[in-house]
């Protein structure tokens, strides 16, 4: 028999745990270290877990909106999260009845976001054909990744515009002083972070729209996730002209561009493409698999962004899909 176990704050770091250490498709994005960087109040805190004599199984992290489950409302991809021992055909079937059952009962209707492919350990097909399965329906939103290889410069798989404006900058910056060439490093400070979170916010009001932290989230967020988020900007002759805030999924060995930051009042050179290229050149060096850029579409995937698409393929980025299951 299963048994239905609320979240309560006391219950943090086992689910953490189950998150990291014993799911097979869990990232830090479902821990509660993540997820409490929300403020108490800004959601109606839903989340559950199963679990079968005394062990979890699995974990739904989610919110209750307007008597929808969501999983979850505070992060880009949510649950099931499903253990590894748990993660076969049958025991797949038997655990998300379970939980189907139980969000029938309490919510009238439920919204899953799944793990993308890209970021879990385990293939989400078998989950995907259980959802299915129990009755509910797929919805994409079109993301893209570039994928790395050690030994391969990530220039020759961008497109040649975007290589002809890296040779453009190169050359600018190749006539001036050594002094006043540019510098790509991590934002470490304070005011380095405001400075990123200032340049953020003015890009984003251009689309009418604000960024989805707060300055007061993003240095929250550092100390409490540092291994999982950092900070990189650009300097020209000490000045900043381009930042980047970027999640590091460490066990799958990708790096995501969460956002870009840019100062659009600085017109010397195209900044955003020497950002991305030294962006996608030190995950090489490190190791990283996979350069992840994001979503490009709106309104829940039914709109293309198809400027933005095409802005990522320019660097070499190859389509993939984010996921999500209603009922």
């Amino acid at each position: 028999m299963y048994e239905i176990l609320p979240y309560s704050p006391e219950l943090d770091q086992r689910f953490d745990h189950f998150v990291m250490q014993e799911s097979a498709n869990g990232t830090f994005l479902q821990t509660r270290r993540f997820l409490n960087y929300h403020p108490a109040g800004r959601f109606n805190e839903a989340s559950f877990a199963l679990q079968k004599s005394g062990t979890i199984v699995a974990y739904f992290p989610g919110v209750e909106k307007e008597q929808t489950f969501v999983s979850h409302a505070g992060s880009t991809f949510g649950g099931p999260i499903i253990a590894k021992p748990y993660y076969t055909g049958a025991r797949l079937f038997e655990v998300l009845q379970e939980a189907d059952q139980y969000l029938t009962a309490n919510f009238k209707h439920s919204v899953l976001k799944i793990t993308p492919a890209l970021f879990a350990e385990e293939t989400p097909d078998m989950l995907e054909y259980v959802l299915e399965h129990l009755g509910y329906t797929r919805h994409t939103e079109l993301s893209s990744q570039t994928p790395l290889s050690t030994g391969v410069d990530p220039l020759e798989n961008c497109n040649r515009n975007q290589r002809r404006l890296w040779v453009a900058a190169n050359k600018f910056i190749e006539e001036l002083p050594e002094k006043d060439r540019w510098e790509y490093r991590a934002l470490e400070s304070e005011e380095e972070i405001a400075t990123f979170h200032k340049f953020l916010t003015i890009s984003k009001e251009k689309h009418h729209v604000k960024p989805v932290h707060t300055l007061e989230d993003l240095l929250d967020l550092k100390k409490r996730i540092p291994e999982n988020l950092r900070f990189r900007g650009l300097f020209f002759g000490g000045r900043y002209v381009c930042g980047m805030l970027q999640f590091v999924f460490g066990k799958t060995k990708v790096l995501h561009d969460q956002n870009i930051s840019p100062d659009e009042s600085f017109t010397e050179f195209h900044h955003t493409t020497p950002m991305n290229l030294f962006a996608l050149r030190e995950a090489v060096q490190e190791g990283f698999r996979h350069f992840s850029w994001g979503i490009s579409t709106e309104n829940g995937g039914n709109f293309l962004n198809e400027n933005l698409f095409h802005y990522k393929e320019s660097f070499g980025a190859l389509p993939c899909v984010n996921v999500r299951y209603e009922k």
